[in-house]
Parts: C-alpha cells; structure tokens; sequence
C-alpha cells in the first residue's frame, strides 16, 4: 500500500529519480533533521545516477558514495529505500561521532588491523606441525644417532601403525593429540597380540612428544615445523609389560646337534650355516654385529675382528668397538667364507650387494627346525632363535666354570658407564684378557661337540701361532 506524501516530507521518490536530469537532495537523517548531512542523487553524463552522502565538516563539503540508482528491476544496483536506509546510518553516525568520513576511516583501519591479525595466527596455525608431521620429525631427529635398522623399524611402525589405519588422527595437529588417540592408535596393536609391539609403540610414541617439546627451542634446528606443545599425551598412557626374560638355551645335546647338521640343511646356504658357526666359535657374541662386519674388520694372521656395537640409547653417536678374539675354530671357519665371498666387501653376504639382512638368521633356523634334522631320539626339538645361541654360549661357559667376569668381556655385557668410556675405552688393552676366556670357552665347546682329545691336541693354540 503507497504512503502518501505530505507538503512538509521532502524525501524523494523514485519517479524524480527515474526522471531526475541534474541533481535533487534530502536530508540524511530518518527524521529530516537538519544538520546530519544530506541524500544527493546526481545524474552523471553517462545517463547513471550515483547517491552520495554529503556532510559538511570544518566549512568544506565531504561526500561518501552511497551507491547506484537501480532503473528498473533488473539494472545493478540499490533502489531509493536501500540507499536512504544507508543514508541514515550515516547520518546516525554524524549524530554520535560528528565526522563520518573520518570514523569510517578508523572502522576500515581497524577491520584491516584484525584482518592482518587473522591471516597472522592463520600462518602460525599452518605453520603448526601435525601428529604425523612430529613422528616424521622424530625419526628425522633418530637418523644420525640410531642405526638404520631402527631408522627403518620406525619408518615401518609409522606407516602400518598410524598412517595407514588412522590418517585423520596423523593429520591432527600434534597439540590438538590427546591420551584418547594415543590408545586409538596402541588398543588395535594390543588387541591382535602384539603386546610387545603395543609397549614399544608408546615408548616411540612418548619419545616423539618428548622430541616436540625441546626441538622448538633448539638451535639450529633445520625443520621449521613449530608443534605449541604443552604436555606429552603418551606419558599417561599405560601399557601393561609383558615381556619376559627369555630362557631358552640350548642343551648340549641339541648345539651339538645343530652344529653337526646346520651346513647339509635344505634352504639354508653354506654361507649361512657358517654364519651360526662362527657365532657359535666366537663365544655368543651378538649376530647381526658380526653380519655388518667388512673384510677390513677381520686380522685372520693376529686371530681378530673388530666388532662395532650400538646397542642403547646412544645409537650411532655412542658405538664403541669390541675387538674379539678368534680362535684356530673361527679363523678355520673364516678361511673356508673367504673362498666363497672373498671378491665380496663383506664376509657374510648371499648377494654380494649387501650384508646379511637381520631376518635371515632367524629363517634359516625356522628352516632347520622345520628339517628332518631338527629331532633327537625321536622327539622334536622345541623352538629357538639365533639369540638364543648367545644364551647357550654363556650358559656353556658359566658350567664350565668361567668366571662371569670373563664371559662378560668376551660377550662384551656391561661395557657402559663413565669409567669405560673414559678410561677403559682400549680395545686391545682387554685383549689378553679375552683370548683366556676364547681359549677356555674352545674347549668347553670342543668337548660339547664331542671332540677327542687327540683332536683337541690337534688345534693349535693362539699363543703357538703368535709364535711363528
């Protein structure tokens, strides 16, 4: 329904606007008051009529445009009632704060200033690593201090325990992570029996946080991920231990057993049969530290190898060399891997391109105890591992009456601590000490695997091949 128009109400109506030639005004304010500035509409030469709001501040006229006159219904832009209702808006703000152009200013300013402030904390908040972006990090942070088996270890955890079955979680900014993803991730591990697995995937899992935390502020630190951490999530997450000593050693019947039948088993290659061998002549000393040895390691004339151990939490930056003794067994052992791998860098290789892998050990003896060979007096003979044969090698020692002292340095266990790695940090100054306990261990073992006392007498000894 059409108002209707008083003599005294000088707003103006579209019929002057559409017809307008030059220009017409109204005051600004709703109520026609004067002194808030005024509603021009101005007809440009273009045939397009502009409004604008126009104050007057400090003698001078100040216009603001307010917009575009909309011809009919389907032209851009405003109808007369849109560009009053902003007219008066304006004319409010001249009733409160006087100069409207110059509060307008401030407001734009401000709106620039919370805009830049946005776009600030938004780049800080991309700037914020993710969960998976922190484990990343941290096995970045392990490379040059772990060996590359444990590099590659974490690099397999993170892929089929985190990234592939939870990818939103790994997304989550590491900050945002709280103890309820830690056990999202840990229950699926727990639940299909890989226990151990669950534990040490929340120790890797604290030790990623525990990594977030300090390498914010660490100098010159080349990842510039930031992670805002303020706890470690992982840290109250409890995982019940399960693991347990391990006990299994072999008896004297089954070593000599495996001794004597590991070289005619199927599947298993004459350079790996060697292998347990050499481990078995060498007193127990650690398996894969014997696969990464090169020619070079070996002195087969000074009866040696030098072994390179990185067990702890020192990884790479904490190895310390462990020079074993060789006795007449080994070196006859050694002589014989040097006709097949001889052209090899590495004694112990089935490729030639690379040292043995450590899951292969642990293969061939599930091939011997698979084997027709792995039965004595017609019952099975229970499982073991190539771990297991470091075990035995003690065991054999501690019955034959070694003292633990010996076996310890021969096994090299418990070689930490300030005092050797200060003072007792020379290989060779242990190495008298260590050809006894090779040399009483030969024997032991020789009596293991049946040998006759004229075979024994057979051996030389190391002290009469230094003497030649």
């Amino acid at each position: 329904m059409a108002t209707t128009k008083t003599k005294d109400d000088k707003r103006i109506t579209d019929l002057q606007v559409r017809n307008l030639k030059g220009k017409i005004s109204e005051p600004a304010d709703k109520d026609q008051k004067r002194g808030f500035g005024t509603l021009l509409f101005e007809r440009r030469p273009s045939g397009i009529v502009e409004a604008y709001y126009r104050q007057r501040v400090n003698g001078k006229d100040v216009s603001l445009k307010l917009g575009t006159y909309k011809s009919n219904p389907r032209a851009a832009g405003m109808t007369v009632s849109q560009i009053r209702d902003k007219a008066n808006e304006y004319a409010a703000i001249a009733a409160e704060r006087g100069d409207v152009k110059a509060f307008i200013e401030e407001q734009e300013a401000a709106a620039a200033l919370k805009r830049a402030e946005r776009q600030r904390l938004a780049e800080i908040e991309a700037s914020r690593g993710s969960f998976g972006e922190l484990f990343l990090d941290y096995i970045e942070s392990r490379r040059q201090k772990a060996t590359a088996g444990v590099v590659k270890e974490l690099e397999r955890l993170y892929q089929t325990n985190m990234l592939k079955p939870h990818p939103c979680i790994m997304a989550m900014k590491a900050r945002d992570i709280r103890p309820d993803h830690i056990l999202d991730i840990l229950n699926p591990i727990w639940e299909r029996g890989a226990k151990v697995q669950a534990e040490r995937m929340r120790s890797f899992l604290s030790a990623a946080f525990n990594h977030g935390l300090r390498a914010e502020n660490a100098v010159g630190r080349a990842n510039a991920k930031s992670y805002n951490l303020e706890n470690n999530p992982a840290t109250v997450v409890a995982v019940e231990k399960v693991s347990a000593p391990a006990t299994r050693a072999l008896s004297d019947a089954e070593l000599r057993h495996f001794w004597e039948t590991i070289e005619s088993t199927e599947g298993v290659g004459p350079v790996m049969a060697l292998l347990f061998k050499f481990v078995i002549s060498t007193g127990g000393q650690r398996i894969f530290n014997v696969c990464q040895t090169t020619w070079d390691d070996y002195d087969l004339e000074a009866g040696t190898v030098r072994l390179i151990h990185r067990k702890g939490r020192g990884g790479q930056t904490m190895s310390r060399p462990h020079l074993v003794p060789l006795s007449p067994r080994a070196v006859a052992i050694m002589e014989r891997v040097r006709e097949i791998n001889g052209c090899h860098p590495w004694p112990w290789t089935t490729t030639g391109k690379q040292h043995i892998v450590v899951s292969s050990p642990r293969h061939a003896v599930a091939d011997w105890l698979s084997s027709e060979h792995a039965v004595i007096e017609e019952k099975q003979i229970p499982s073991f591992s190539p771990r297991d044969l470091r075990r035995t090698c003690t065991q054999l020692m501690q019955r034959h009456g070694i003292s633990d002292q010996l076996s310890d340095l021969l096994q090299a266990h418990g070689q930490t601590g300030v005092a050797n790695l200060h003072y007792r940090n020379n290989p060779e100054a242990a190495l008298p000490e260590k050809k006894r306990a090779i040399e009483l261990f030969d024997r032991a073992l020789a009596g293991v695997l049946g040998e006759t006392s004229a075979q024994i007498g057979n051996v030389v000894t190391l002290k009469s091949r230094r003497g030649k």
